[in-house]
């Protein structure tokens, strides 16, 4: 009598070597996301260090901006002037929006892409997020929104910690020092207490 059809030999042999292949591809997968994450920090930091250099040079005052939602990053330049109360600047801005008319709320801001260092926005690489942003301004960390570190053409930046994650739960830290517009580069979830306290 001829029968067709698979016996559950047959089926659990395929069934284990299904689960075989899939053992040996993780690690690979892993290994991806690992890769894209060391991508993302590595490009972060060429850009942190062209704003930087870009607002010496040029003498106007840059920022990196940080789009939490979209995942992407750019820089923008504006006036040297805007170099003294950056704070108080940033508070008559968020006043403006709140309580502004219409036409105060949309007036357009003093910032403009800088298009020698990012000609659009920067998406991070598939399956890295910012995971929070922490400033020296910031007692709590940001996990939405729009934020900036400032490059000032003196020197000066902005002390900015970056925290990325990736889909398989690596960290990395990129601590902005305030002096020679450095980054650090962490392999781990930076506690800001470690960096700002110091």
């Amino acid at each position: 009598m001829n029968k067709d059809g698979f016996t559950l030999i047959e089926m659990l042999v395929v069934v284990v070597i299904i689960l075989m292949i899939s053992t040996m591809a993780m690690p690979s997968i892993s290994s991806y996301f690992q890769l894209s994450l060391n991508s993302a920090t590595r490009d972060l930091a060429t850009t942190i260090k062209q704003a930087y250099n870009s607002a010496v040079v040029t003498g106007k005052v840059h920022r990196l901006a940080y789009d939490l939602k979209s995942n992407s990053y750019w820089v923008e330049s504006g006036p040297s002037e805007f170099l003294l109360n950056t704070q108080e600047t940033s508070i008559k801005e968020n006043r403006r929006k709140k309580f502004g008319n219409d036409s105060e709320k949309e007036s357009p801001s003093v910032f403009k892409l800088e298009t020698t260092i990012t000609r659009k926005k920067i998406i991070l690489p598939r399956g890295v997020i910012y995971e929070d942003l922490v400033t020296q301004e910031t007692s709590n960390p940001i996990v939405t929104g729009t934020t900036y570190t400032h490059f000032f053409p003196h020197g000066l930046t902005e002390q900015t910690i970056i925290h990325l994650q990736d889909t398989s739960n690596h960290h990395a830290s990129l601590v902005i020092t305030p002096l020679i517009g450095m980054t650090d580069l962490y392999d781990r979830y930076v506690n800001a207490k470690e960096i700002f306290e110091k």
